[in-house]
C-alpha cells in the first residue's frame, strides 16, 4: 500500500513539476530552476525509456537467436494513477502499469503485455470512457497474435493470470473501421470471450463517428455484452461531443445509458460527464479530468455527483 501511494505522489508531483514548466514556456523569459527541473525530467525518461529498450532488445536477439530488423524497439510502459470520488460512495484510488513488450527480431505480428489489471476484459465505455470504479487487481500477461482479413483486424488474444490461483482466459476480436465519404466513419465490433470467472459471452459494438468540423466531431455509440453464465445481456447507449483545442487538449461532453435484460429488460444507470484531458508533455505526461452526474438503480435513481482524476505517465 505504501509503495502504492509512493507512485502516485511521484506521478502527481511530475504533474505539477511539467504543468509549472508548461505554464512557465509562454512567458518570454523561463526562470532558470524550472528549465532546470524540466531537463531533469527529460533525463530521467529518456534512461527509464532506454532501459527498456534495452532490455527488450536482448531479450529479442536471445529468443531470435540473429538480428533480422534494424527497426527501432517500440516497447513501452505506461504508468498510471486514478482517484475516484463520489457521493454516495467512498474517495479510492487505483494504480495501473502495462508493460507493452515488443520483439521486432522475433514476432511479425503478435506482442505481450503485462499488466496488473485484466486489459481484456477491457471492452467499452463502461470499462473504459466512463469507468468510475477502479480496476479489479489482476496481475497476469496476454499475448496477442492480429491478423489483417482484408479490412477487418482480427486478435487472438490469450491471458495468463497469477492473482490468488492460476487463471487463463481467451478473446477472439474482429474489428474494422469503415470511411464512408470524409466526415463519417462506422466502426463495427464483435468479441468472443471465455473467462475463467464470468464464464463465456459475446461483446457487439456499432459506433457512428461524425466529422462535423475542424474542431468539433459526433461519436453515437451503441454496445452489447451477453455472459452466457447468468444469461445477462448489459447494453449500452450514448453520444458523445467532442471540442479539440490544439492537438494536445479536448474536451468531450457525454450522455450514456444503461441498460439490462435481467429480471427483466430496464434502464440501469444514466450519466451525463465531461471529460478534459491534455498531453503536458511531448506523449510522456498526461493528465484527464472527468466530473460526472449519474442516476443508478443501486443508489434508487438518486442523482450522484463525483469527479474522477486520471494521471499517466509513458516511457
Amino acid at each position: 500500500m505504501q509503495t502504492k501511494k509512493s507512485l502516485s505522489l511521484l506521478i502527481f508531483l511530475s504533474l505539477f513539476i511539467a504543468s509549472s514548466g508548461f505554464a512557465l514556456d509562454q512567458e518570454i523569459i523561463p526562470s532558470k530552476p524550472h528549465a532546470d527541473l524540466e531537463d531533469e525530467l527529460i533525463k530521467s525518461n529518456l534512461y527509464i525509456s532506454r532501459f527498456v529498450d534495452n532490455m527488450a532488445d536482448g531479450l529479442d536477439l536471445f529468443l531470435a537467436g540473429k538480428q533480422y530488423t534494424t527497426a527501432q524497439n517500440p516497447t513501452s510502459v505506461t504508468l498510471e494513477s486514478w482517484l475516484y470520488y463520489s457521493e454516495k460512495e467512498a474517495f479510492k484510488e487505483d494504480f495501473a502499469f502495462n508493460l507493452n513488450l515488443r520483439l521486432p527480431n522475433l514476432e511479425e505480428y503478435w506482442q505481450v503485455t503485462f499488466t496488473n489489471y485484466d486489459e481484456t476484459a477491457e471492452r467499452g465505455v463502461a470499462q473504459t470512457y466512463i469507468r468510475t470504479q477502479p480496476r479489479t487487481k489482476d496481475y497476469g500477461a496476454s499475448v496477442g497474435f492480429f491478423t489483417q482479413l482484408g479490412e477487418v483486424k482480427t486478435t487472438f488474444q490469450p491471458r495468463v493470470s497469477f492473482s490468488g490461483w492460476l487463471k487463463i482466459s481467451h478473446t477472439l476480436t474482429f474489428e474494422s473501421i469503415v470511411q464512408r465519404g470524409k466526415n463519417y466513419r462506422i466502426n463495427p465490433k464483435l468479441q468472443f470471450y471465455a473467462d475463467a470467472d464470468q464464464g463465456t459471452g459475446s461483446f457487439q459494438g456499432l459506433n457512428f463517428n461524425f466529422v462535423l468540423s475542424k474542431y468539433y466531431n459526433l461519436t453515437l455509440v451503441n454496445e452489447g455484452d451477453y455472459q452466457g453464465r447468468d444469461h445477462n445481456y448489459n447494453v449500452t447507449n450514448g453520444i458523445a461531443v467532442g471540442q479539440w483545442f490544439s492537438s494536445t487538449s479536448n474536451i468531450s461532453y457525454n450522455m450514456f445509458a444503461n441498460f439490462t435484460n435481467r429480471p427483466n429488460y430496464q434502464l440501469t444507470a444514466f450519466s451525463l460527464s465531461t471529460s478534459f484531458s491534455q498531453i503536458l508533455y511531448k506523449n510522456i505526461l498526461d493528465y484527464q479530468v472527468v466530473p460526472n452526474l449519474s442516476w443508478a438503480e443501486k443508489h434508487g435513481y438518486a442523482a450522484n455527483p463525483g469527479i474522477n482524476m486520471r494521471v499517466s505517465l509513458k516511457f
